[in-house]
């Protein structure tokens, strides 16, 4: 017990002594605010920060013993009577009795230059923290004299401006177009300076895009603009504006219908966030920047909440307003407080530093020495405060701070972004929640009737137990009803409450721009219009569409290719042998070689060497023999044109002459023949085939056309190669060869019977194959495009479709859906291929040689006929000549014939009869011969 109590009496010993021996010593330094009389929230402001701001306590030691040291700001308030420079510097050199070690204001930039030529004049810092404009005519930016490079810190005649530089806000917001990929926009602004912005922004953006720039007028009605803006379809607009009249100006846009889902308003102002609360309530989105982050500016714990309520008025109130109200400008008061307290700080731990001794305006006084030093401290700390990180570079400006990216979108506030000054142009994305946007919303959905993508629907008859409703939708059916009620189920997944029904409206185009009128009709006018959320068809993605509405991810990938009839085989003549020549032709050779028969027979009978000889041994005849009868010199010629020659050839030089002109022309008809003969025999088609563009480009017998106001005429309008573009005036020159739907399109097609080519994509084409087994598609695809479904621009509901249709391409779902459409439904066929596996590219059937097999078995008949009348005529002369019955004759000639197995046959004769009378025509002139030649066999026997 005795130790606790001595224990007790020690500590309490102790703690008294440090109490006795330190003592509080607060230190103030003067800092004038200069402001004007309506200013009042920023002054208020000003004041309450400087004496708000604290750095905790230091320790300085003396002959007395250690003291604590508090350094605080004491704020002195200029209030001129007027804004202008005269007016400003009077007031500011009337208060003799202020000593200031800085200068705060005014928020004027006109006035602005007199005080920091004053304090420039009294060594001491001018700070500033307001949006200075960009004309460079007001001297705001004046460049200093250079100083040489000394260890001595000298005066800089700068500002110190704690607001971020107007370039590079500007810059930050010509950031933000290129991140929403802004082309087509509207400008509206107030006032010069807000022009001038405007300026800026496009300048460091684009020049490239069209811009309509409007003025508005802040105490009259606009509502003449919006409508203007409405009638051009203008639904990305950028604002510049006193944020005050924000509201103002948007009601009047909603008077028009310039405030739904699909507006997008950029604001150009810093303290939008003021009315962030109220702008939720209307329906556009609307995106601005804030160098506060609004999100920490809401929240119930934030150190400013206790004290914002002396910021509103002189006597401080229970009631503190919520600090999203506050504009920057005043917002900052507390970082100007805080960043030269510490900078003061810094520079007393270094120095000795007291206030300043002599009167600010006094023109024979010595400057406050340490006001460069000062300056220099306040360029050089770096302090975090409700703006985000302060830190300064050698002239004053404001660096290393960050821009938040505000955006309402469906109602819902949230910061989606930041830009950085240290990165330039790039904005660094936040991810937000999927779950805490906006989720019910019925939709108005457009389409344009065509199988198999939307039409109405067939309805069951009566105890048609096969047929089968599809459920989808209670009027239409198709791949497009499908296609979306499968996105809205996948959609509901996500907490998404979408209801969605089809416009019951009949549209024949898919939209086109209209030179005279300035619109856009058909399904992208009626998006425009705002008459419709969604058009989801066969509508291509096209850059010319892309830049007036938005369009989801592909869910379909086609190309342009050609629609033709399938060429029809012709079956090749009984006598198709005969094409290669006219009728003329070979009436023309028939009638040759009948005329070189004649010649011949005629220049042999003539001809003396063609008479020979019958008697080799008789040197001296009495007779000459000529073979070359007319029988023989047909059968010459018929060998000849027939390319097999014959077993007697002519001996005279004529006659030869003859054979050898002969001989010449059958080369040339037989060589033709034979080359004409196999083109036309191979060739089973009606027409040349067409197998790909270039075929149809370059031949004119085959028209060819596509729709009229659609994705494919632009594809060959905008191209740049020749032949797309010969093709593309030649559709133009011939409008009848135009269409206005792809029906109509297939139905020219197949009652042009090959004369009619259609230009159809690729995924229309497969379904009109698989209903008609007369087409096909010819060559390959022309390009590369891609279906997709359009909405106003600017729509919010973009991103959740999006996600909803890359989720059906990954399971497959949109395969299962096309195939449904395109290979089960609305009587599909599966066309048989015609062509033969074994048949070769050029080679001949059966029905090519009909001709010749039916010529060769009527000859061989005909023949047959030839030798029955041969061998009847011999029956005849043998019964004629020996006396005996045609029966007789018959019988023993037919079986000495067709007895196969023996090749010779005995003459038939009469054994009745004497050889004399049998042989009643012997002459005495055979007689004659025969008696010599058994003489001359007699001689020889008698030699041997």
């Amino acid at each position: 017990m005795f130790c606790l109590i001595f224990i007790f009496c020690f500590l309490s010993r102790t703690t008294f002594s440090q109490v006795i021996d330190k003592e509080t010593h607060t230190i103030f330094f003067q800092i004038a605010g200069i402001f004007e009389k309506d200013s009042i929230t920023q002054r208020l402001a000003f004041k309450e920060s400087m004496r708000d701001a604290k750095l905790g306590m230091g320790l300085e030691s003396n002959s007395q013993g250690r003291k604590a040291l508090d350094w605080r700001l004491e704020p002195v308030i200029l209030e001129p009577d007027r804004t202008d420079s005269y007016s400003v510097w009077k007031n500011l050199c009337s208060n003799k009795t202020m000593r200031p070690i800085a200068v705060f204001g005014p928020q004027n930039p006109i006035s602005d230059g007199t005080v920091r030529d004053q304090c420039a004049f009294a060594k001491i810092p001018h700070i500033q923290a307001t949006w200075k404009p960009l004309d460079t005519d007001l001297g705001i930016d004046e460049e200093e004299e250079p100083v040489e490079d000394t260890e001595e810190i000298t005066y800089k005649k700068i500002s110190i401006n704690f607001y971020p530089r107007a370039e590079e806000i500007l810059q930050a917001y010509a950031s933000l177009l290129k991140y929403y990929k802004w082309e087509n926009f509207a400008v509206l602004y107030e006032d010069d300076f807000g022009l001038m912005r405007i300026q800026k922004i496009l300048a460091e953006f684009t020049d490239h895009f069209p811009v309509t720039v409007r003025k508005l007028e802040p105490t009259e009605d606009n509502v003449k603009v919006f409508k203007d803006l409405s009638a051009f379809k203008e639904s990305r607009i950028i604002l510049d504006c006193h944020e005050d009249r924000i509201l103002k100006y948007l009601e009047e846009a909603r008077t028009v219908n310039m405030c739904n889902e699909y507006q997008h308003y950029i604001l150009i102002s810093m303290d939008t966030s003021k009315v962030a609360d109220k702008l939720t309530y209307f329906r556009s989105n609307i995106t601005w920047l804030s160098i506060a982050e609004y999100d920490k500016l809401q929240d119930s714990k934030h150190f400013l909440v206790s004290r914002v309520g002396r910021w509103t008025s002189e006597t401080p109130t229970s009631l503190s307003p919520p600090v999203t109200l506050f504009k920057v400008e005043t917002l900052i008061m507390n970082d100007v407080a805080n960043h030269v307290l510490k900078a003061l700080k810094e520079l007393k731990a270094d120095n000795d530093i007291k206030n300043p001794y002599n009167f600010l305006c006094e023109s024979d006084s010595e400057p406050w020495p340490y006001g460069a030093l000062l300056q220099d401290k306040i360029l050089k700390t770096k302090t975090t405060g409700v703006t985000g990180q302060v830190e300064f570079n050698e002239k004053g400006e404001r660096v290393n701070y960050t821009l938040y990216i505000n955006e309402i979108h469906e109602s819902e506030l949230d910061t989606i972004g930041q830009w950085d000054s240290t990165n330039g142009p790039v904005i660094k994305s936040v991810s937000k929640s999927i779950g805490s946007q906006k989720n019910s919303k019925h939709f108005i959905i457009i389409s344009r009737k065509a199988k198999p993508y939307f039409y109405d629907k067939i309805k069951c008859e009566e105890g048609n137990k096969t047929c089968v409703e599809e459920p989808a939708d209670e009027k239409y059916e198709g791949f497009v009803v499908d296609l979306v009620e499968k996105i809205f189920t996948t959609l509901r997944k996500y907490n998404f409450n979408y209801t969605y029904t089809f416009l019951d409206k009949e549209y024949k185009d898919y939209g086109s721009f209209d030179q005279k009128t300035k619109k856009w009709d058909g399904l992208i006018g009626d998006l425009l219009d705002k008459k419709a959320d969604l058009a989801v068809c066969d509508l291509t993605i096209t850059e010319k569409r892309k830049k007036v509405v938005d369009f989801s991810v592909p869910f379909m990938t086609l190309g342009i290719s050609i629609l033709y009839t399938k060429e029809k085989k012709v079956a090749p003549g009984m006598f198709s042998f005969l094409k290669p020549y006219t009728f003329d032709v070979w009436m023309y050779t028939a009638t040759a070689y009948c005329v070189v028969s004649i010649v011949l027979f005629v220049c042999s009978r003539i001809s003396p060497a063609d008479w020979e000889n019958p008697q080799p041994c008789d040197k001296d005849p009495e007779e000459l023999e000529n073979i070359w009868n007319f029988k023989n010199c047909t059968w010459l010629t018929m060998g000849s044109i027939m390319t097999q020659g014959c077993d007697i050839l002519p001996k005279a030089i004529g006659s030869r002459w003859v054979c050898a002109m002969w001989w010449f022309f059958a080369v040339i008809v037989c060589q033709t023949y034979i080359a004409q003969l196999s083109a036309s025999m191979t060739s089973a088609l009606e027409n040349e085939p067409i197998n790909n563009v270039e075929d149809l480009a370059k031949q004119t017998k085959v028209l060819y056309g596509a729709i009229r106001t659609g994705s494919t005429m632009d594809f060959f309008k905008l191209s740049k190669d020749k032949m797309y573009r010969q093709m593309y005036d030649n559709m133009v020159a011939n409008p009848v060869v135009l269409v206005n739907s792809n029906d109509e399109g297939e139905k020219r097609v197949i009652n042009g019977k090959n004369k009619y080519a259609f230009f159809m994509e690729s995924t229309s084409i497969e379904y009109k194959l698989k209903r008609n087994c007369e087409l096909k598609k010819v060559g390959e695809e022309l390009d590369s495009k891609d279906y997709g479904i359009a909405m106003p621009a600017n729509s919010p509901f973009r991103t959740h479709i999006n996600r909803a249709i890359l989720e059906l391409k990954e399971l497959t779902v949109l395969d299962e859906v096309k195939k449904k459409w395109w290979e089960e439904k609305n009587d599909a066929k599966q066309c048989e291929d015609e062509k033969d596996e074994n048949d070769a590219e050029g080679d001949l059937e059966m029905q090519n040689l009909m001709g010749a097999f039916i010529v060769l078995i009527v000859g061989l008949v005909f023949s047959l006929f030839i030798t029955a009348a041969e061998f009847m005529n011999e029956v005849r002369n043998i019964v004629v000549r020996e006396q005996v019955s045609h029966k007789e004759v018959f019988i023993k000639e037919l079986k000495s014939s067709l007895n196969f197995f023996q090749m010779q046959k005995p003459v038939l004769r009469n054994p009745s009869r004497a050889p004399s009378l049998a042989s009643p025509d012997i002459s005495e002139k055979d007689t004659k011969r025969l008696n010599a030649m058994e003489n001359f066999l007699a001689f020889e026997k008698e030699e041997q």
